[in-house]
């Protein structure tokens, strides 16, 4: 009974060390209101959609950077890299529920035990993110093990249709020398997710927008991101 217990036990340690490793918030967190994006931070003019954000934001409304981790030395920026439009939906708040809907038939419901609190940007709007809650993510594995997870924000009206964009990535899961999510990639989580949509959802891969997002400098990375951004349509 006692071995039988013992990877549960390890189980709580971990949830309760990585708990306590997370970001501790010690200042207020500015209004979102007050947000303005920087020129280069924004691709104009984007096909169907507008003005768009290429990158994650986080509640300190600064471009998202993976809790800092870095990759080979350099920070990696967190892109927007999925478009979803509903022109069937009759309203933002059929079309969230239809997008999350969507979410968890394909198999990327909400799990625990990530980072939140992000937003996204379009034609000058700040939007929160799906799933809201606290730790919550659209994942489609557990936290203690490699899994592909994202983010949703919107939703956006545009022209008698909803748009949200998203962040999506891959990360691992490290045990040593601290438990944590090391990245992986952002390719292979937006290409899973529109396989898992087009087949189980009403929402079909319509190619992609040329956000013009990759970064390879000195400083900082993109890691795999290709500087494009998946669409996805709903056909009904």
């Amino acid at each position: 009974m006692f071995k039988r217990s013992l990877p549960l036990l390890s189980l709580c340690a971990l949830t309760l060390t990585l708990a306590a490793c997370a970001p501790a918030q010690t200042v207020p967190l500015p209004d979102p209101a007050s947000f303005r994006a920087a020129p280069g931070d924004v691709a104009q003019k984007v096909d169907g959609v507008g003005d768009l954000g290429r990158w994650m934001i986080t509640k300190n409304l600064e471009n998202a950077t993976w809790l800092g981790e870095k990759v080979g030395g350099r920070t990696l920026r967190e892109p927007i890299n999925v478009v979803m439009i509903d022109p069937i939906a009759k309203t933002p708040e059929d079309a969230t529920r239809r997008m999350q809907d969507a979410m968890n038939k394909a198999g990327y419901g909400p799990k625990n035990m990530h980072s939140d609190g992000y937003y996204g940007f379009l034609n000058g709007e700040l939007r929160g993110q799906f799933p809201q809650g606290k730790g919550l993510a659209f994942s489609d594995g557990p936290w203690y093990d490699a899994n592909n997870h994202g983010r949703v924000f919107g939703p956006f009206e545009m022209s008698g249709k909803t748009i949200f964009i998203a962040s999506f990535s891959r990360e691992n899961f490290r045990w040593l020398p601290t438990p944590g999510h090391p990245y992986s990639s952002f390719q292979v989580a937006r290409e899973d997710l529109s396989k898992q949509l087009a087949a189980k959802t009403v929402y079909k891969p319509q190619g992609y927008l040329n956000l013009d997002s990759a970064i390879n400098s000195p400083t900082e990375t993109t890691g795999d991101h290709d500087g494009r951004a998946l669409l996805l349509v709903a056909q009904e």
